[in-house]
């Protein structure tokens, strides 16, 4: 009876806990089983209103100060933490976030402080332009900002009110590299300051920790920066003040010195590269727009992101033969007093609607009532009197060449071409020394200052500039005394490399220094390396070490100096032979030889009358006269039959090229079957026309070279296997000899003969007496790419040895003007060599063909010196007419001896 009574009250107990569990419970269930069911969000609902909001003054409760806390003892809802709160049941943001590392730059225009680091995404037109609102900002602060430009597609616009950088790509290489130029500044922009701001890009491969980008304006040093953006463009921009800046030339100076992350091999160094973006690189600020106030201040027009100056000629009538005359009398000064190192011309009729463009220079000439329709504010002189004025108008600055009658517009364009020209110095940071006979030069002279290297491949580099006329074969040298030392730990046989114009000239074994180091130690350059017009020297040394084979880790950051290379090195030139040779493009490239020759004008036939034809011969004239320092005077004739015996410049596309000239250049033989094709090469309708097929072009360069950069070779030949030595020469000069043997009779008695000589003594017998003949020089077909865009070929003149004709073609109007503006780029121009000279657009590649034979044109008054170099170097690369020369002058000599000794003494 008493355990029923037990079980009975523990069952009243059981029910009575669990009614009371269930009032307990919350109003809606757990799970899915039972009762209502509810959906995750009502869930999430009815527990943000179980919660108590939280509040500033008591971040704990969400109640006031004076306000009394929630019981501890009464229970929220998921108050797993016994604290009066329910957590927070939003759920976490997992949009993927872009990972921007702490700012690396530091500058002494912001001493103490670092840039902040700005993600900022500019792929859209509208985002563009809010970057580019954003770098034009005033501040007092250096900011970097990592960008992300690129959407499978390239642009050329500037988001900067003045670029800079006057190349088109500027790419720093392997673990030191360096590029410097001058930027004219007039005395407003001076005065006024503004911002300046550098983009770059850099290989993947490259170690953050261990390089950096450096930036000098006149010398000091602006800013510093670890190169560590591979995946979005970085962008530094600084506070010019007026302090910094100087009217006149500005030098800039941009250096790189990169790491691998994780190879230590030398040919890890070739896998080393920094792009600067010209596109965000240059001056931002107010006025900048209206900064060129007259004549004196066009070299402060600038460049665009092409590296170059647009020159827009606004003129009536302009094919005719007269106006094209005036137009490359005009283009060729204003390059020269604009001292721009890259001018493009483009010719527009009146009424064309025009915009101005940053790095462009519009040239209106022709009556007051042609100026005053193209210019809103033609200056009022235009109706009275001849005028040369620069206004800015809607259509940027523009040079006024008017006057109220076709006469007056003549004597405004005497009087602006009549200036005189500029001094050329202006030019010698890029183009390097002008050597014009025995000189003695030393890295200090050139800009260098000591190098201490502590990486791996070191290479440096500078260009000197020789005389149109020089000429040097297998004969003489030129001297490089040495002044360097590496240290303990490099392998005595690594080895110093000097290459001159891309081919290998020499090489220096470490194992021949004095303990480690090279004191005015003589390293010979052939004479033959070089050419007329810019030469580029470049030295290169492969350091090797057992470290590096090692390659424990941390060891590809720098270390202690293993290299150094002092500025006391020298370079010694001797005396060469001065005399012009026809053909020679090289020449032509220097400085327009052979003519600028004599006091006659320069003979032109523009081929057609499109007006893409008449701006490529604007812009080639205007790239000579930029080598030549002077204007060239022209004549632009329609006709060619009558300038047979004289100089004559053809330029045009090949329809429109006369059948005359194709014969006398040879071009003929070379001209590519597909330019027969109606379209040609490139020349699709769809096609955009003249610069603005340059600017299309630049977008595809520019995309290529991402694509090389992201392919990252780790190989790099600088050698050119085509360019001619000594020895091809020699090989290339036995024809005649084959031939002697082939003929039969006494000639194969005398090849027979001689060849064991030549062959013992490696002789040429090539007897090259084309001076004395008009042998003919042709070219062998299949000498230039079947893909080539344009051809440049020389011969001499039909009735005269002593004059050349030089035909510049390309398939089509566009294509001419395009490549031509393409092949002006100064890397480009100085290639240009030999009998021919072709380019192809898609490859930006100069292939040449040297010229089999040539003439040679007295350039200065004859003396002893100057012919017997001249005829040092003639049999230099003829051995074999010195050997038999020699043989017969001893023969004469011994008959000669003979002849005086025998009537002395006694018969018997």
């Amino acid at each position: 009876m008493r355990h029923k009574r037990l079980l009975t009250a523990s069952a009243a107990a059981l029910l009575l806990g669990v009614s009371v569990s269930w009032a307990q419970t919350p109003t809606f269930p757990l799970n899915n089983q039972g009762g209502l069911r509810t959906t995750p969000t009502q869930q999430q609902g009815i527990a943000e209103q179980s919660a108590a909001p939280l509040s500033p003054e008591n971040p704990a409760t969400g109640a006031a100060r004076n306000s009394l806390a929630p019981p501890r003892n009464t229970p929220a809802p998921f108050d797993i933490n016994n604290d009066g709160r329910t957590p927070s049941t939003a759920l976490p943001d997992d949009t993927p976030t872009a990972i921007i590392q702490p700012s690396t730059t530091v500058s002494p225009l912001a001493p103490g402080t670092r840039a902040t680091a700005v993600p900022i995404d500019a792929v859209s037109e509208q985002e563009r332009q809010n970057l580019a609102a954003l770098i034009r900002q005033p501040t007092n602060e250096v900011r970097e900002l990592r960008v992300v430009l690129e959407n499978n597609a390239d642009y050329t616009d500037a988001m900067v009110d003045r670029p800079i950088v006057p190349e088109r790509t500027l790419r720093l290489e392997g673990e030191l590299d360096s590029r410097t130029w001058d930027v004219y500044l007039t005395a407003a922009e001076a005065s006024r300051g503004g911002t300046l701001s550098l983009a770059f890009n850099n290989s993947v491969l490259v170690l953050p920790e261990g390089s950096r980008l450096r930036l000098y304006l006149n010398g000091r040093e602006i800013m510093e920066t670890a190169i560590d953006s591979p995946d979005r463009t970085k962008v530094i921009t600084m506070p010019i003040t007026t302090g910094l800046l100087r009217p006149g030339e500005n030098s800039f100076r941009i250096e790189a010195e990169m790491r691998h992350r994780i190879d230590c091999s030398v040919n890890a160094t070739y896998e080393l590269w920094t792009r600067i973006d010209t596109r965000l690189t240059g001056f931002s600020g107010q006025g900048l727009d209206k900064a060129v106030s007259g004549l004196p201040d066009l070299p402060a027009i600038g460049v665009g992101t092409n590296g170059a100056t647009r020159l827009r000629v606004i003129m009536d009538e302009p094919s005719n033969p007269a106006q094209i005359d005036r137009l490359l009398q005009v283009v060729q000064t204003v390059a020269l007093r604009g001292r721009f190192g890259q001018p493009l011309v483009e010719v527009v009729p009146p009424g064309t609607d025009l915009e101005p463009v940053v790095g462009t220079l519009n040239i209106a000439m022709g009556p007051a009532s042609t100026v005053s329709s193209v210019l809103s504010n033609a200056p009022a002189s235009v109706n009275s009197v001849p005028t040369v004025e620069l206004v800015n108008g809607s259509i940027g600055p523009t040079i006024v060449i008017s006057g109220p009658t076709p006469r007056e517009v003549d004597t405004a364009l005497a009087e602006f071409v009549g200036t005189p020209s500029i001094s050329r110095d202006w030019d010698r940071e890029a183009n390097g020394p002008l050597i014009d006979g025995a000189t003695s030069i030393t890295l200090a002279d050139l800009g260098f200052e000591t190098i201490d290297f502590t990486g791996r491949r070191f290479r440096a580099g500078f260009n000197v500039t020789l005389p149109p006329d020089f000429y040097a074969a297998a004969y003489g040298e030129a001297e490089m005394l040495l002044d360097a030392a590496y240290s303990a730990s490099i392998d005595p046989n690594s080895q110093l490399v000097i290459y001159v114009n891309g081919v290998s000239s020499t090489s220096v074994n470490f194992a021949s220094a004095d303990r480690r180091v090279f004191r005015d130690y003589p390293v010979q350059l052939g004479m033959q390396s070089f050419k007329p017009g810019v030469n580029r020297i470049e030295m290169v040394a492969e350091l090797r070490s057992d470290d590096d084979t090692a390659c424990l880790p941390g060891a590809t950051a720098p270390s202690g100096e293993r290299f150094a290379i002092m500025s006391s090195t020298r370079l010694n030139f001797p005396d060469f032979a001065r005399i012009g040779q026809l053909p020679n493009l090289a020449s032509f490239a220097a400085n327009g030889f052979p003519y600028e020759m004599g006091n006659e004008p320069v003979r032109i036939l523009v081929g057609g009358r499109a007006l893409d034809t008449i701006g490529a011969a604007g812009t080639l004239m205007s790239r000579i006269a930029i080598g030549r320092g002077a204007p060239l005077t022209t004549s632009v004739v329609d006709q060619v039959e009558p300038y047979r015996d004289r100089n004559l410049l053809v330029i045009g596309p090949l329809p429109d090229v006369p059948t005359t000239v194709l014969e006398a250049t040879g071009a003929e033989n070379i001209i590519p079957a597909v330019w027969d094709t109606p379209s040609g090469i490139g020349g699709g309708n769809e096609e955009p026309q003249g610069l603005e097929q340059y600017d299309e072009v630049l977008r595809r360069l520019r995309s290529q070279l991402r694509q090389e950069d992201a392919q990252l070779n780790r190989a790099a030949n600088l050698s050119d296997p085509s360019s001619p030595t000594p020895e091809r020469q020699r090989a290339g000069n036995q024809n005649w000899f084959d031939n002697l043997g082939d003929r039969g009779g006494f000639s194969s008695s005398i090849s027979e003969l001689l060849r064991p000589i030549r062959n013992a003594f490696n002789l040429n017998f090539d007897f090259d007496f084309s001076f004395m003949n008009a042998a003919r020089n042709e070219i062998p077909a299949g000498s230039i790419p079947a893909g080539a865009s344009l051809l440049m070929v020389q011969n001499n003149a039909p009735g005269n040895e002593n004059a050349a004709w030089t035909l510049v073609t390309a398939p089509s109007p566009s294509l001419l003007s395009t490549s031509i503006a393409s092949l002006t780029t100064p890397d480009v121009w100085d290639k240009i060599s030999g009998r021919a000279t072709a380019y192809t657009l898609e490859t930006n590649e100069v292939d040449t063909v040297r010229a089999a034979r040539v003439s040679y044109i007295a350039t200065m008054p004859l003396s002893f010196t100057n012919m017997r170099l001249i005829a040092a170097n003639w049999f230099s690369i003829n051995n074999g007419v010195y050997a038999i020369a020699v043989v017969i002058a001893a023969f004469f000599l011994g008959l000669i001896t003979w002849a005086l000794v025998r009537p002395m003494g006694r018969n018997n």
